[in-house]
């Protein structure tokens, strides 16, 4: 018998034998598993009659007990009763858990599906005698669960649980994200699904078709549990010459970051006009092909802007690109919440991959942060105070691992990738609040709200900096490019004769601040 407090949920292998390669078996794909870092396994079959299932669970149960490995079977809990299994897994419509605990007795690891907080609030009512785990998901989207019914849910949604297992105080409850993982996007969930209060992370990720679909399952188990053990992520490659946070703005000169644009069209042209007046390279571009190519340029950048809602495939290869490139991107969800459309298409782009930093206006990063923020269009109304601007900016950065800018007449910047740490189980020991943040005061310039883009473009040159900077000067690069276009801007107000000299006046300043 298991003993249930010390199973180690790191990399829950669940099977399907209808993805099995030619000339593999599912007990061959188990036990290569086995032997290369899979701590846990469910045996899932569907379409498979009980007498056959019944084999099949002994056959799998004596690999799993030769390695000590928990054997968990799905759904039913006659057959696991029937083989003395490790323990059950059952989802929303399966069997209640009340009535399982009941069949299976006290020893047994009973597992639920889970994604929804009010699923949380029942297992908490339960208390710690009912369910010993939870699969959080679907995370993303997948071709494993047939008959889908949950919305990926994203690693946002893994924090949202995790969130309300601590404020609900179940310390007892493990925790596995399911749907949809792979080596691609593992190390991201495991990066950005924390417990707001920093103390929970998942206990394990779940795996499907990368291990039983693959033609080596022992060699992707290796690469599965390298990604797992690591506890630390690098989703950027930097330019060396910039450690040095002070040499960033001549890095920029000497490199000449190549900026593609995906934009709105309002945007495109003062867009590549700012970009040249600080150095650096434009690219407006949202044809997919080239999206490679582009990434490949050495101190490329990618400046994502929703302001013209784009075909959501097109955004989403773009971000899966230039991460697996690990280049950097910077994200401003333009009129984040301005209508149903917006909003959907903006939380598909976060849950597609990782930022360098998200900017946004203040009913932007708001409504990014899920404290609410009013929009009208695309512009932000209502009033907030500071603190709040404060305190939704370091959710957006402690939500999305990334350097928050929320622009205003004070801007806000909050570091959320100060550690790259992604510790199974423990958390990162920090909450949104203590995360460091800088305030960007200035002059007071109107006449950046009565010209067109000019948000925008301070997204062009964050991005120019960005991209030449190293992974680590990130949170400088964006204090100092926020600075320097706040400081042009000022200057452009000065002599200024209305809106349309204030814009050329804010590109020459652009252009001779950065010589300066």
């Amino acid at each position: 018998m298991v003993n249930k407090e010390s199973v180690d949920y790191t990399l829950y292998l669940v099977t399907d034998s209808t993805m099995l390669p030619e000339g593999k078996t599912l007990l061959f794909q188990v036990e290569q598993g086995l032997k290369n870092g899979v701590t846990m396994v469910q045996l899932r079959e569907k379409d498979t009659d009980a007498k056959t299932f019944v084999a099949e669970a002994l056959a799998v149960k004596k690999i799993c007990d030769s390695f000590n490995v928990p054997l968990i079977i799905n759904d039913r809990v006659d057959v696991a009763l029937a083989i003395d299994a490790s323990g059950i897994h059952v989802g929303q419509e399966d069997i209640p858990i009340p009535m399982v605990r009941k069949l299976v007795g006290p020893d047994k690891i009973v597992g639920w599906s889970v994604g929804k907080v009010e699923e949380v609030d029942r297992l908490a009512e339960w208390g710690p005698d009912m369910i010993d785990y939870i699969g959080v998901g679907t995370v993303f989207e997948t071709q494993t669960k047939k008959d889908i019914k949950k919305i990926p849910m994203g690693p946002e949604g893994v924090s949202r649980i995790l969130t309300r297992l601590e404020e609900k105080k179940c310390d007892w409850i493990r925790t596995v994200a399911i749907g949809g993982l792979h080596p691609d996007n593992i190390g991201r969930v495991l990066f950005q699904a924390q417990a707001l209060n920093g103390k929970r992370s998942v206990d394990g990720i779940s795996i499907v078709s990368d291990i039983m679909a693959s033609h080596d399952a022992g060699q992707s188990t290796r690469i599965l549990r390298q990604i797992l053990d690591k506890g630390s992520f690098h989703f950027f490659e930097g330019s060396e010459e910039a450690k040095d946070a002070s040499t960033i703005k001549e890095n920029v000169k000497k490199l000449a970051p190549l900026i593609h644009h995906i934009t709105n069209r309002v945007h495109q042209n003062f867009g590549a006009n700012v970009a040249l007046a600080i150095g650096c390279s434009p690219i407006m571009s949202e044809v997919a092909e080239e999206f490679e190519d582009l990434s490949k340029i050495p101190h490329s950048v990618l400046l994502l802007n929703s302001g013209t809602v784009a075909d959501i495939s097109v955004l989403q290869h773009a971000v899966k690109t230039y991460n697996a490139q690990k280049r950097p991107i910077v994200f401003d969800p333009v009129g984040f919440s301005a209508s149903s459309a917006r909003l959907v298409l903006n939380k598909k782009v976060l849950s597609a991959g990782q930022f360098a930093c998200i900017k946004g206006n203040t009913g932007e990063i708001m409504g990014v942060s899920g404290l609410g923020g009013n929009m009208k269009g695309v512009d932000s109304c209502g009033e907030d105070t500071l603190e709040t601007r404060i305190k939704a900016t370091q959710l957006v950065a402690f939500k999305y691992r990334t350097v928050a800018v929320c622009t205003g007449e004070i801007d806000v910047v909050a570091d959320g990738s100060v550690s790259s740490t992604a510790p199974l189980k423990r958390g990162l020991g920090a909450s949104p609040a203590e995360l460091p943040y800088e305030l960007i005061k200035g002059e007071d310039v109107p006449l950046f709200g009565r010209i067109t883009a000019s948000g925008c473009s301070l997204g062009t040159v964050i991005a120019g900096f960005i991209g030449a900077a190293a992974e680590e000067s990130i949170y400088s690069a964006v204090l100092q490019a926020v600075s320097l276009y706040k400081l042009a801007g000022t200057k452009a107000n000065v002599t200024a004769k209305g809106s349309g000299s204030f814009l050329v006046g804010l590109v020459d300043n652009l252009y001779n601040v950065m010589e300066e």
